[in-house]
C-alpha cells in the first residue's frame, strides 16, 4: 500500500528545504525526496573545498554544443545532495537588484512579485549579523555575516575598483546594489551554512517529516478530475530500485531546480505535446516547460603575479596540512574563505542600474572549464571572474528519452542574441581596465587571458568570447511564472496552470533571473511559495501581513536555532 503524506515535495534544494521547514512547522506531513545523498561529509562544511564538493556531489549536466560560441559543449553542473545549490556553492549572499523584481512585475505581468512584495521574504531567511536595517533581517534561519579571512589580492581587487571609480560598499543587498567590496556569506563560525544545515535540520526530529535520500522522481501521478487532472502523488525509486507509489492528501511541489523540475513535469505528461509524443508520453497538459532557459555566463580574466602571494599549491603537502589543522582547532584560517571573497557590481552603460559582476580569486582560475578543454594553471596570479548580468537569449531543456534515469538535452543558446556578445565584450573590456589600476598593475607580471588583446580591439574580444565563455550556475527561467499559459508554466500563486494541486517553487520559475547570485532568490522563492500554500486566499500583491501572521508562533524557535 502506498504511503500518504500531506505534502510531497520532489527536491530537497535550497528551495525544497525551505518550504519543507514551513510546511511541516505549521503541522503538515511532508516527504521530502532528493535524489543526492546526505551531506555529512566534513568537506560540506569547510567552506574553502567549494570545489571538491561541487565536482563530487553535482549533477553532470552538459550542453549540447553551442553554435554561436565555436560549437563548444560547457558544463552546467546542478547540486545533487540535500541542500542542493546551497550544499556545494560559494556561500555568496546576493538577492539581485529591486528593479529586477520590479521587472518580474511591470514587464512579465507577474503583479504581486514586485520588490516590495518580496523583501519581507528575504528579509524572514535571514539571520545578518552585521546589517539591521529595512532591508535585512536578524531572526531568520540562515546566518549571514562578514568573511572572517581576506586574502590581500582580494583587497588589491577592490582596491583597483575604488581606483576606477566605484564606492566601496559593505552591502550589496541594500539601496544600492553598484560599487565594490567583499560578499558577505552563509558561513557561521567557519562552517557552510546550507538551507540543509539550517531549515531542514531545525525540524530533523519532527515526525511529520520523512527524508528520503538517493530517490529518483520518475513523475507526478495524476488523475482525472472532471475535465482536468489533478496531481495525487509521485512515483520514485530509491538507488534504480523497483517503482514506489506515494500519495499527497494535499499537494505535489517540485523543486528539482531549473533542469530538474522541467524534466519532472515533462515525464509526466506536461510540456509541448510534440516533444512529449516523440519520447511516446500522453501529454495531459501542453504547457511551455523547459522554455525560457537562460542562465549567467562569465569569463575569467586572469594574470600571473610577480610574487608567489596568491593560494596556488595552498592544498597540497605540509601547506594543506597545516590549513586543515588550523580549521579543525580554530574554525580560523584559509579554510574558512569560500574564495569567492570579493567582487562588484558595475554599471558599464551609465544608465544607473549595473550590468556586469566581478568575482575575485586569489589565484587562477580554470575551474569551470568544460572538461578537457584547458590545462591545470601552473602559476601564482589572480583573476577576475566577470560576466554580464542580464542575458537576452534563451535556449530549452527537453527529454532525451522516456527514460527518468536518462539527463536532459540542454540547448542553452548561449550569445543566440546579439546584444548578449556586445554586452559580454564590454564585460571583458571593464575587467581589462581594472588590471591597469596601480593597486593591481603593480603587482601582476602580465594578463595572459586574453593575452594580447588591447581593449579597443572588439573583433579579438568577440573571439575570445565565443571560446571562454562558460556558465556561472546560475540557470532559470524553465517553468516560467505567468498568468498566459501559452507564455508561462505556473500561476502567480506557482500553481501549474491547469493542473489543480501542484505546484513548481524554486528558480525555474524567474521570468528573468535576478542580477547577481542566486541562493539567495532560491531560498526566498521557497519562502514566498510555503506562504502562498499556507495562505491561499491572501491577496497576491501583499503578502506581508500574512507572513507576519504565520511566522509568528514559529519565530521564538527558529530565533533560538539561528
Amino acid at each position: 500500500m502506498s504511503k500518504q503524506y500531506d505534502y510531497i515535495i520532489a527536491g530537497a534544494g535550497s528551495a525544497g528545504c525551505v518550504i519543507a521547514h514551513r510546511l511541516v512547522n505549521a503541522g503538515h506531513s511532508v516527504l521530502l525526496l532528493e535524489a543526492g545523498e546526505k551531506d555529512d561529509s566534513l568537506f560540506h562544511k569547510i567552506p574553502a573545498t567549494v570545489v571538491k564538493v561541487f565536482q563530487q556531489k553535482s549533477w553532470p549536466y552538459m550542453t549540447l554544443p553551442q553554435v554561436e560560441c565555436n560549437n563548444r559543449e560547457m558544463l552546467i553542473a546542478q547540486g545533487k545532495v540535500l541542500g542542493g545549490g546551497s550544499s556545494v556553492n560559494g556561500m555568496i549572499y546576493i538577492r539581485g537588484q529591486q528593479q529586477d523584481y520590479d521587472d518580474w512585475e511591470n514587464l512579465w505581468g507577474c503583479r504581486g512579485w514586485g520588490y516590495h512584495d518580496v523583501l519581507p521574504f528575504f528579509r524572514r531567511a535571514e539571520a545578518n549579523e552585521s546589517l539591521g536595517d529595512e532591508y535585512h533581517g536578524e531572526t531568520g534561519p540562515v546566518h549571514i555575516g562578514e568573511n572572517r579571512y581576506r586574502h590581500p589580492l582580494t583587497q588589491a581587487c577592490i582596491k583597483a575598483c575604488e581606483q576606477m571609480g566605484l564606492p566601496y560598499t559593505n552591502d550589496f543587498n541594500g539601496a544600492s546594489q553598484e560599487g565594490t567590496g567583499f560578499y558577505q556569506t552563509n558561513i557561521k563560525h567557519g562552517e557552510r551554512q546550507s538551507t540543509s544545515q539550517t531549515y531542514l535540520k531545525a525540524i530533523a526530529n519532527n515526525p511529520k517529516l520523512t527524508v528520503i535520500t538517493h530517490a529518483l522522481v520518475h513523475k507526478v501521478l495524476l488523475e482525472s478530475s472532471g475535465d482536468q487532472q489533478k496531481a495525487t502523488g509521485v512515483e520514485y525509486s530509491i538507488k534504480g530500485g523497483d517503482s514506489i507509489i506515494a500519495m499527497a492528501c494535499k499537494e505535489v511541489i517540485v523543486s528539482s531546480g531549473a533542469i530538474g523540475s522541467p524534466k519532472v513535469l515533462l515525464l509526466s505528461g506536461i510540456g509541448p505535446a510534440e516533444q512529449l509524443a516523440k519520447h511516446g508520453i500522453a501529454c495531459h497538459r501542453e504547457l511551455p516547460v523547459g522554455k525560457n532557459f537562460h542562465d549567467h555566463q562569465h569569463m575569467s580574466i586572469n594574470a600571473t603575479t610577480k610574487e608567489n602571494i596568491s593560494i596556488y599549491e595552498e592544498d597540497k603537502g605540509l601547506s594543506a596540512i597545516k590549513h586543515m589543522l588550523q580549521y579543525l582547532t580554530t574554525r580560523s584560517g584559509l579554510m574558512t574563505s569560500n574564495i569567492l571573497e570579493g567582487g562588484a557590481f558595475i554599471d558599464t552603460e551609465g544608465v544607473g542600474r549595473p550590468d556586469v559582476q566581478f568575482h575575485f580569486l586569489p589565484l587562477l582560475d580554470n575551474f569551470d572549464n568544460t572538461p578537457g578543454e584547458k590545462p591545470e594553471a601552473e602559476a601564482h596570479g589572480v583573476s577576475i571572474k566577470v560576466g554580464h548580468l542580464r542575458s537576452k537569449s534563451r535556449g530549452e531543456v527537453r527529454l532525451k528519452s522516456a527514460n527518468p534515469a536518462d539527463l536532459v538535452e540542454i540547448d542553452a543558446q548561449v550569445l543566440s542574441h546579439p546584444d548578449d556578445l556586445k554586452n559580454q565584450v564590454r564585460a571583458v573590456q571593464v575587467a581589462l581596465k581594472a588590471f591597469q589600476q596601480p593597486a593591481l598593475r603593480r603587482i601582476i607580471k602580465r594578463v595572459i587571458e586574453p593575452d594580447n588583446i588591447a581593449m579597443d580591439d572588439i573583433s579579438a574580444l568577440e573571439a575570445f568570447v565565443r571560446q571562454n565563455i562558460k556558465t556561472v550556475y546560475h540557470p532559470g527561467g524553465t517553468c516560467k511564472l505567468g498568468t498566459d499559459s501559452t507564455d508561462s508554466v505556473v500561476d502567480l500563486q506557482l500553481r501549474v496552470h491547469g493542473i489543480p494541486n501542484l505546484r513548481v517553487i524554486d528558480m525555474s520559475i524567474c521570468p528573468q533571473v535576478p542580477s547577481g547570485n542566486t541562493n539567495a532568490v532560491a531560498m526566498m522563492i521557497g519562502e514566498r511559495g510555503a506562504d502562498l500554500i499556507l495562505n491561499p486566499d491572501q491577496p497576491t500583491s501583499s503578502q506581508t501581513t500574512a507572513f507576519q501572521t504565520t511566522s509568528a508562533a514559529n519565530e521564538q524557535k527558529e530565533t533560538a536555532h539561528a
